[in-house]
This record gives structure tokens, C-alpha cells and sequence, in this order.
């Protein structure tokens, strides 16, 4: 019987070493709040709320960080349970102070706590009509402001800002004309949001872990970082050397390294946990623990499906 009991608890403890791995940090996403001066705005027949908004993109950036699996990361539903089974209000959390708080109560190591601050949408409708398809001009912007906060110690570990701009014909270079033929004005909202919690989201990993080489070969590397989180084929990314530590002569707070541009990288196959690359420039300077930064990829246009009859569209 004893024997039994014990092949049963070595059992449970392997598969809970697998289920959670050892030292990932717990991470929270708070609801980030829209900005008093931003009004409610529309995408078609979409109403964009302040409760949609807040929640919608909470929500993405919640998927997005969940995909890098670098943090365990807690559900919107555990962070609700938590803010009403204490009476905690948005308004009580964002006081100064309040965030050891939640951080304890939530049992996290890093609080993501932000503010939208610039939600804008318009749209013109344009029927297609050798196509059949009805294309909303889209302009969009979305601009963030957001912080990590370190829960042990109440320190703000990263404070940045976003601003996503999307534009109609930026959608129509990215997605399929046959893609885009059905879709609502619900699926152009999805796409803002989207868009906007990955450039939040990329920001995020990159000031806690960013993109890094763990392995080269004479043509290319393999980076630390797999599908949905920001990496597609065809991007380049900017290969720095961190170099030695800099420290705060008057605090003695880490200040980073002296980076150095060694390479660049350009992404050529994008699996569930690696990325490989091929090595554009830098070859032989390159070197493992090295540090990727993407840069903006300029999209070629490509042919539609169907004929031009009319120019500019």
C-alpha cells in the first residue's frame, strides 16, 4: 500500500513539473482604461464603447504575452474574482501605493497597468462592384501608455508608449482580396485591436525578454521566440551585442549594456517555440545571447485577384 501511495505522489509531482515550469514569473494584465477625453467611437455599424475597448484589448494583449510563454499568465476572470471579492474599484488599484496590493492579492510578479489615451476610427464605404465587395476606407489610431510594475517592490521596471496607425491600404497589401471579401465591420475592429495589443505586447517582451540568438549556424540563427508573438516571414530584425553592464554610480541600478549593431537578420520560418533566420549582414560577428529588435518591414504591393479597371484602387 505504501508503495502504491508513493508511486502515486511521484506521479503527481512530475506532471505538475511539467504543467508549470520552474521560475516563470506570474504576470497580470489589469484592465487598462480609456482616457476621459476619448469619446465613443464607430468602425461601420460597430460601436466601439469604453467598456469594449478597455476589455477588448486587455483582453488581445492577455493572448498575445500567453503565446511568448515567458509568464503564467493570469486570466481576466481570475483578476475580476480578485478586484470584487476584495471591493476593489479601478480607481482604488491606480492610486499610488495600491499596486503591492494587488500584486500580492493577485499573487503576481509583474502588474501591467496602462491607459488608452487616443482611440480615432473613419471610415468611408466603397462599393467594389466587379468584386462585389465593400471596402471601408480605414484610418485608425490607437495610442497606449502603459507600465510593468515589479509587485515585491512597487518599482516600475518599464514605462513606454504606442501609437498604431492602420490604414486601408495597409490592410489590403496584408490580407487577401478573397480573405477581405467577407468581411464585417466587426472583423476590422478585431484587426485594430489586434494590431495595437502586439505593438504593446512586443514592447513589453522586449523590456523584460527580448528576442534573442541561442543558436548559429554559417547562414543563419535560430531565435528564442515562436508564432504569434510578432515574428512572420519576411521581417528583419536588428541584431545588437549587448556589451558589459552599466551601472548607476549614485543608486547602483543596472542601466543595461553598451549595445553594439552587429548584424541584421531576416526571418525565414516562424514554428511554435523557435524562429529561424537567415543572416543578411554580420556573418562571423554574430554570436549567441545576442539581441533581436524588429524593424519595420516595408510590404511590397501584390497583384489583386481580379483585373484594375480603375486606377488607384
Amino acid at each position: 500500500m505504501q508503495k502504491i501511495i508513493v508511486l502515486l505522489l511521484a506521479c503527481f509531482f512530475v506532471e505538475v513539473s511539467h504543467a508549470a515550469p520552474a521560475g516563470q514569473p506570474t504576470m497580470a494584465v489589469l484592465p487598462f482604461q480609456l482616457s476621459p477625453v476619448v469619446g465613443t467611437t464607430n468602425i461601420g455599424e460597430v460601436v466601439i464603447t469604453r467598456t469594449l475597448a478597455e476589455r477588448e484589448f486587455s483582453n488581445q494583449l492577455i493572448q498575445f504575452l500567453a503565446k511568448s510563454r515567458k509568464f503564467n499568465m493570469l486570466t481576466r476572470t481570475q483578476i475580476d474574482k480578485v478586484i470584487a471579492e476584495n471591493r476593489l474599484t479601478e480607481s482604488y488599484w491606480a492610486e499610488p501605493g495600491q499596486m503591492e496590493i494587488m500584486g500580492r492579492l493577485l499573487v503576481a510578479d509583474y502588474l501591467v497597468t496602462g491607459v488608452i489615451n487616443r482611440l480615432e476610427v473613419s471610415a468611408v464605404r466603397q462599393n467594389i462592384g466587379i468584386t462585389g465587395e465593400v471596402l471601408p476606407r480605414l484610418v485608425a489610431t490607437f495610442k497606449s501608455q502603459f507600465q510593468i510594475i515589479e509587485s515585491s517592490t512597487g518599482k516600475i521596471v518599464l514605462a513606454d508608449q504606442v501609437i498604431q496607425k492602420i490604414r486601408f491600404d495597409e490592410v489590403r497589401r496584408e490580407i487577401p482580396a478573397l480573405e477581405r471579401r467577407y468581411w464585417t465591420a466587426a472583423d476590422y475592429k478585431d484587426l485594430l485591436f489586434t494590431k495595437a495589443a502586439t505593438e504593446v505586447g512586443t514592447a513589453i517582451l522586449a523590456g523584460i525578454y527580448p528576442i534573442k540568438v541561442i543558436k548559429v549556424s554559417s547562414t543563419g540563427v535560430i531565435l528564442n521566440r515562436g508564432k504569434g508573438v510578432g515574428l512572420e516571414v519576411g521581417k528583419r530584425c536588428l541584431v545588437v551585442n549587448q556589451g558589459a553592464a552599466i551601472v548607476d554610480v549614485d543608486t547602483g541600478e543596472s542601466l543595461g549594456g553598451d549595445e553594439e549593431q552587429v548584424g541584421i537578420i531576416e526571418v525565414t520560418s516562424v514554428q511554435r517555440k523557435i524562429t529561424k533566420a537567415k543572416i543578411i549582414s554580420g556573418l562571423g560577428r554574430i554570436k549567441y545571447g545576442d539581441i533581436c529588435k524588429l524593424q519595420a518591414t516595408i510590404r511590397q504591393a501584390s497583384e489583386p485577384a481580379y483585373p484594375r479597371v480603375t486606377p488607384g484602387w
